[in-house]
């Protein structure tokens, strides 16, 4: 038996319903002249109706643009990239994706509210655009919580703190020593002003009481690019973006700033096995799509988004971009970022960082 569509399941009972009512209604009239009246006005909307849940009857029925708001090449672009593939495979339809890159996610977050709320736009969110863009900004240009739905909380990526080689500095402590002596000279490079390898700075230079300056650049493959040619002296970066360059020789990597220790590099400890003990920051990633999309699409993109995140292939490719997975409801998304806005509003007030 073929699988009814999401919009077939939301349509027919509504026509069967009218056409119980239009049944009922023939049968109680007595003469032929009444009958054929009423057919005559009850007909058109009858048959509007019809051919609306015909229109509306598979879903998706074209190919779903994925606007993810970061450049391509980092974790965003390679996960996403990933992900629409194979959610595309299950939906049957083809997942593009379109790189909207800019203020710290806030260009591709506006286009995705400004499309469409009919399914086939969604786009990639993240700690930054939910939870630390809230307090960053004075004036933030969207109200997550009402302008955009959750689809899917996906999962965690740590990030790497590395220093370009030719600095000299083997650990944390070193780094943390020779900014102390230096204040205000080490620069570090983000992805962008509000982007957790921003936050994680600040958070980092706020434990460890020294000044370091920071650089924002459009994003971060180009702060990685940045550190290569020595043109800054560290940075806070996804493992995924930062791990195929840490083979060149032109970067250390000193510590991950997760809870553990990462699995692709165990040799590294994290930051607060260095010292500073309750340091922790860590990237989660999910998908949205604009308010008012009906609920039951929601629940199918979900389902598809879990299903493409329990398959053993796709888990391989994500574990080898050292991302950990997550399944599960479409709420887990907004709830943790609720609960994660206070402690990154902390961040940004003790690090005084603030954006317009």
């Amino acid at each position: 038996m073929p699988r009814r569509s999401v919009a077939q399941e939301t349509a027919s009972p509504s026509i069967d319903l009218l056409q119980k009512a239009l049944t009922m209604s023939f049968f109680n009239v007595r003469s032929f002249a009444s009958r054929r009246w009423l057919l005559s006005v009850l007909a058109a909307p009858l048959a509007a109706l019809a051919l609306c849940g015909y229109a509306q009857a598979a879903y998706p029925d074209k190919p779903i643009t994925l606007i993810v708001p970061f450049n391509a090449g980092t974790t965003p672009d390679i996960v996403s990239r990933l992900l629409a593939d194979a959610v595309g495979r299950d939906l049957g339809q083809s997942v593009v994706v379109m790189n909207r890159v800019g203020a710290s996610g806030i260009i591709g977050t506006q286009a995705t509210i400004a499309a469409p709320a009919d399914g086939y736009t969604i786009a990639y969110a993240n700690v930054a655009t939910l939870a630390i863009n809230q307090s960053l900004y004075k004036k933030l240009p969207y109200d997550a919580d009402t302008q955009l739905a959750p689809v899917a909380l996906t999962g965690f990526v740590q990030n790497v703190l590395a220093v370009r080689s030719d600095l000299g500095v083997k650990d944390v402590a070193g780094l943390i020593d020779m900014a102390k002596k230096q204040p205000g000279k080490l620069t570090v490079a983000s992805g962008g002003n509000g982007t957790t390898g921003h936050l994680s700075a600040e958070m980092f230079k706020s434990m460890a009481g020294v000044s370091i300056v920071h650089i924002p650049y459009k994003g971060g493959l180009e702060a990685d690019m940045a550190l290569m040619r020595g043109e800054v002296d560290l940075v806070f970066e996804n493992i995924t973006s930062i791990a195929p360059h840490l083979k060149g020789g032109k970067i250390t990597p000193l510590a991950v700033t997760g809870a553990a220790r990462d699995s692709r590099l165990p040799d590294l400890p994290t930051i607060a096995e260095t010292g500073l003990k309750k340091y922790q920051a860590v990237a989660w990633t999910g998908y949205v799509a604009p308010a008012g999309v009906d609920p039951k699409i929601l629940d199918a993109l979900n389902t598809a988004f879990n299903k493409a995140l329990n398959s053993p292939a796709v888990k391989q490719q994500l574990a080898a971009q050292a991302y950990e997975v997550h399944t599960g409801p479409r709420q887990d998304l907004f709830d943790l970022a609720r609960k994660e806005r206070p402690v990154w509003a902390d961040v940004v007030k003790h690090s005084g960082a603030k954006l317009d």
